[in-house]
């Protein structure tokens, strides 16, 4: 209710009157009281017409008086009489209603400092307001009494001015005025009818200037006094507003009901109107939809009636009618203005509360948002649509965070409390964990009694823990459980401190909180880590079994059909159950998880190096070497990509997975690889713990491989930088033997005798003794050797030294015996295999296996039907290489041409899959003589790939497709190019050999035999080459019919490449130089 709508009760002109009623029955008194002196105008002839118009006036004469009072101050304006004149004039003119006339004669008697003493001025100063007032100069009338109040010492004249001074601040709303002087005014001796208007006149004043409780206390007075019933009724009315602005709706409607019969017209209406406002705010829906429906009944469509059909409307609602309500609220939404905008936020409101139909309300909202952006209720409608926003099916957090944003603008906004906790909710949501906790901070610091108290404190929470801040976070999910132990949250609650004391490494605490959970465990996603949280915690504990057991229970529902779900935790679980398994002596069990997690999680996991390492270690450790080695290999083959997350975790695995893998090559017989191995490990870091092993190990290798020139230097090395090894016997052992095998037999006795004095128990002894036996024999020191065979048969009775020194280990069957292992199962499982999805990955596998064990037939079969089974496969680029690649290697040229075709025009494909795929497709158009097309793809292979291991073979290839494409001049400098990179391979030699070729091809003959007597001197590493440069040079002099050093060049050719392609060349070409 404002103030503008309530009534103002217009005061009559002529208050004066009022407050004066005998002002003009006394005008005559004065005069009479000065009758004509014949002495007085004998001595003073100016008094003559003074003393007519006195008489004039004293017989009403009025125009007489008038004429003569005028006349005499004409002539003589400053006479002793002039003030009485001048009164007399002024009196005169105001009984014949001439009052304009009258004023500046009032005016003057008013300013004169010295006015006649029988003049009574108070008088005067009425006299001239009341005419100012009868001739519509009101504001100077206040003016005037304003400035004279203090002459006026009599009651009833201050009275009237005070009262004219009110009324004349009160027509023009000078509030601040009214308040005070009618302070003074009720301060005087006034009737109950001028007390009433007084009163009203100051509890108006009051009710404008927002003095609201100063005003309630002014009208509540007129009830008492015997006034004008008009005046309580107006009273009552104000004060039924009064009090609306006091909150006080009791006793606004008992206010508004005391007026409402004595009003009539507009003034009933408005005040019916206001009645059915004041009972909706009291909760008395059904007499607030009464007087508000009667409202409408008589007014029709009054400035009000929307308003009234609103709040019927809502009465509607809250006595439960959704179906009424809403669709009057539908009807006044369609309207404009703020009504519209209340009825839209409310229709959404019905739509809400009922059938929970938040898709309508959010369009209704939506709607509302576009048509009433000044509207007053713009920041309800922007919150409750981001209400609605974030209970749909599928929240629209972002939009919901954005409208209340809009709504934080707004100091206005009553629902701070609920803003900001909505907002906390909407960051939260959108992972703007710091903006949460900053919103969230400062509601519970606003209002921590609030009834989202307790979700702000656990969103708080949340935010912390999101955050990491793992201490305060544990300190509010504190706060909470403390505050509200009730709340639906608290097993929420408890489960996050739970895992604030896992994130903390507090094993204990955390299984202390967690235990009853676990027991009896709660249902929800968020509840799925509780058993991989108490099983990580035993794991940390070293309670191997019992982590098992949680684990177990933790990975169990995940793996289904030979698959594995990912999800958080997931990969690590099986991780931690094979270590736990290997712990507890269970293998088989540890082997199998580790199978799990390798085969059958597909998503990146940072577990991947350990996983492979442990699988390989394990594997060897039950001499299962082909699936060590496929577990070794596959983490080199991760670790040569250098991708996250394998990057970030192979470190601390790679020295392990060398020195196994050394093993591994070692039992099969791989020597030169376990070399390389063994190597690495100490290269990668000499003082890990494998390190010392790994260097006697490398050795060993190197005396399997049979280069005991390099275990010779190596093992005093090794005794050297690890004086203090574990098996200082074995690498003094080995240290003899190979210095043995050199016939070094001085040096190898010394350290077989130093091996027998040093370690007389070792397991080595007998050996020792025997090589060391052996040297002496070599030596021809016959008598210490026979010394110390009797000392081997002596001290060593049942020494099983029968065969030779340095026996080799048998060689093992290399990786094809894993491949068949994977084919067989995957041919098996496929079967089953409904989601085509995995079927189309399994299918690749398979594939993939068969190409690995060589059989090239099978393997191009089964890609190049998943060619046509998946046209829009993710792995098409492989498919095609792979497919390609087998055509290779069966020699269908062609074939293969067209599927590396097709996969270099696949985008997208991984840079190290690109790279080889354009590596074989330049390759493949060579192959089939497309030799221009295939300069083309090398010159963009060597573009793009710029760190490429194959960029020597690509420029290779590049200068020969010059040269074949018939431009053996370009190519030259292309060859030369690889020549003087400083690097000596065989791309080297073979572009020396091309160039020669080339300078055949241009008929530059002696060019030609330069290159080629090159490669024979400078290169006799590469005897192949050196016998095609000789056979090249023979074949020049055929040409030139040198018969004689052709021969010559043949025979030298067959005498030093006996068993070469080219000496059974060189050896057809002497028949047929001989035949000739």
């Amino acid at each position: 209710m404002t103030r503008k709508t309530c009534l103002m009760l217009l005061l009559p002109t002529l208050l004066l009157l009022v407050f004066l009623p005998g002002l003009h029955a006394q005008k005559a008194a004065d005069e009479k009281q000065s009758p004509a002196q014949p002495e007085s105008v004998k001595k003073d002839p100016a008094l003559e017409k003074y003393f007519i118009a006195t008489a004039a006036f004293n017989r009403k004469l009025y125009p007489v008086a008038v004429s003569q009072f005028e006349g005499f101050l004409e002539e003589h304006s400053t006479h002793e009489k002039s003030d009485l004149a001048r009164r007399g004039l002024a009196l005169s003119l105001y009984a014949l209603k001439q009052y304009d006339k009258a004023i500046p004669h009032l005016s003057l008697l008013v300013e004169d400092k010295n006015l006649d003493a029988a003049i009574n001025i108070e008088r005067i100063i009425m006299l001239y307001g009341q005419c100012m007032t009868l001739t519509g100069k009101r504001k100077e009338a206040k003016e005037l009494f304003v400035e004279q109040i203090e002459k006026l010492k009599s009651s009833t004249y201050r009275i009237a001015a005070l009262a004219v001074i009110c009324d004349v601040s009160f027509s023009s709303k000078s509030w601040e005025e009214v308040s005070q002087w009618s302070k003074q005014l009720l301060a005087g001796k006034l009737d109950d009818e001028q007390k009433a208007r007084g009163l009203y006149q100051q509890g108006y004043a009051y009710y404008q200037l927002k003095k609201t409780t100063e005003s309630v206390e002014s009208l509540s007075k007129i009830a008492s006094l015997k006034a004008n019933t008009l005046w309580n009724i107006r009273a009552n009315y104000l004060l039924g507003a009064c009090f609306n602005l006091l909150k006080e709706p009791e006793k606004a409607e008992v206010a508004f009901v005391a007026a409402l019969p004595g009003l009539k017209g507009s003034e009933a209406l408005e005040c019916l109107y206001r009645l059915g406002l004041v009972r909706f705010v009291l909760k008395k829906y059904p007499e607030a939809a009464a007087d508000l429906t009667s409202y409408l009944d008589k007014a029709g469509d009054g400035m009000h009636a929307t308003d009234a059909r609103f709040y019927v409307a809502r009465s509607l609602l809250e006595q439960g009618d959704l179906e009424k309500s809403g669709a009057s609220f539908a009807a006044l939404s369609a309207g404009e203005g703020a009504i519209a905008a209340k009825a839209s936020l409310w229709h959404a409101r019905v739509l809400t509360r009922g059938e929970k139909a938040y898709g309508q309300a959010a369009e209704v909202l939506d709607d509302a948002l576009q048509r009433f952006t000044d509207s007053a209720s713009i920041n309800d409608i922007r919150f409750d649509y981001a209400n609605v926003l974030m209970v749909l099916a599928e929240p629209d957090w972002k939009r919901a965070l954005a409208l209340l944003d809009e709504v934080a603008k707004s100091d206005s906004f009553a629902q701070k409390a609920e803003l900001l906790s909505q907002r906390a909710v909407c960051q939260h949501k959108l992972k703007d964990y710091e903006a949460s906790l900053a919103a969230s901070t400062e509601f519970l610091a606003d209002y921590s009694d609030h009834p989202l108290a307790a979700d702000g404190r656990f969103v708080k929470a949340e935010n912390l823990l999101l955050l990491k801040r793992l201490e305060a976070a544990e300190e509010a999910y504190s706060e909470f459980l403390l505050a509200h132990k009730d709340h639906p949250n608290r097993i929420a609650a408890l489960f996050r401190t739970a895992q604030i004391h896992h994130g903390l490494g507090r094993w204990e605490a955390c299984l202390t909180t967690a235990q009853p959970l676990f027991d009896n465990p709660p249902e929800g996603k968020l509840f799925e880590q509780l058993p991989f949280i108490v099983g990580d915690c035993l794991f940390r504990q070293e309670k191997w079994q019992s982590a098992a057991d949680s684990l177990q229970r933790f990975v169990a529902p995940m793996i289904q059909d030979q698959q594995v779900i990912v999800g958080q935790n997931v990969d690590t679980a099986l991780m931690q159950l094979a270590v736990a398994y290997e712990r507890s002596g269970k293998k088989k069990l540890a082997l199998r998880y580790l199978t799990i997690l390798l085969d059958q999680y597909s998503a990146p996991t940072s577990h991947l190096p350990l996983a492979l390492t442990e699988q390989g270690r394990l594997a060897f450790e039950s001499d299962d070497l082909k699936t060590a080695r496929a577990a070794f290999e596959r983490f080199i083959a991760e670790d040569i990509k250098d991708e996250e997350p394998f990057k970030s975790n192979a470190a601390k695995q790679r020295i392990r997975v060398m020195y196994y893998l050394g093993w591994v090559d070692a039992r099969e017989g791989m020597n030169d690889s376990a070399v390389k191995r063994f190597g690495q490990v100490a290269d990668i870091d000499k003082d890990h713990m494998l390190a010392p092993d790994a260097v006697l190990q490398q050795g060993i290798a190197w005396i399997k491989q049979g280069d005991f020139k390099a275990a010779a230097a190596h093992f005093p090395l090794v005794q050297k930088q690890y004086p203090e090894h574990g098996k200082m016997e074995r690498v003094i052992y080995y240290t003899g033997f190979s210095q043995a095998r050199l016939k070094d037999w001085a040096n190898a006795a010394t350290e077989f005798k130093k091996l027998i004095a040093t370690y007389p128990a070792s397991e080595l002894a007998d050996r020792a003794l025997y090589e060391w036996a052996w040297c002496e024999r070599e030596l021809k020191n016959i008598k210490e050797a026979t010394g110390i065979y009797q000392q081997l048969l002596e001290d060593y009775p049942k020494s099983s030294l029968n065969a030779k020194v340095h026996s080799e280990l048998a060689e093992l069957n290399l990786a094809s015996g894993a491949a068949d292992d994977v084919i067989a199962r995957l041919t098996k499982v496929m079967i089953d295999v409904k989601d085509q999805s995995l079927l189309e990955d399994i299918r690749y596998q398979l594939a993939s296996a068969h190409f690995k064990t060589g059989d090239f037939k099978t393997a191009v079969t089964q890609f190049e039907e998943m060619l046509v089974d998946y046209p829009d496969s993710k792995l098409l680029a492989r498919i095609l290489f792979h497919a390609g690649e087998c055509q290779l290697e069966l020699e269908n040229a062609d074939a293969a041409h067209d599927h590396f075709a097709a996969a270099v025009k696949i985008p997208g494909s991984p840079e190290t899959l690109a790279e080889s795929i354009n590596m074989r497709f330049a390759e493949a158009q060579a192959n089939i003589g497309k030799h221009a097309e295939a300069k083309a793809t090398y010159e963009a292979f060597l573009t793009r790939f710029t760190e490429s291991r194959w960029r020597r073979n690509a420029s290779f290839g590049m200068a020969l497709a010059t040269e074949m494409a018939g431009d053996p001049a370009s190519a030259i400098p292309e060859y030369k190019k690889l020549m003087s990179s400083g690097t000596t391979d065989l791309w080297t030699v073979r572009s020396r050999y091309q160039i020669g070729r080339c300078q055949v091809s241009l008929k530059k003959y002696d060019a030609a035999v330069v290159e080629f007597v090159a490669i024979d001197i400078n290169h006799p590493q590469y005897p192949l080459w050196q016998g095609k440069a000789v056979l090249e040079v023979g074949k020049l002099l055929m040409q030139q019919n040198k018969t004689a050093q052709a021969i010559e060049q043949f025979k030298e050719l067959i005498e030093r490449f006996q068993e070469s392609d080219e000496a059974v060349i060189a050896t057809q070409y002497i028949k047929q130089l001989e035949a000739q």
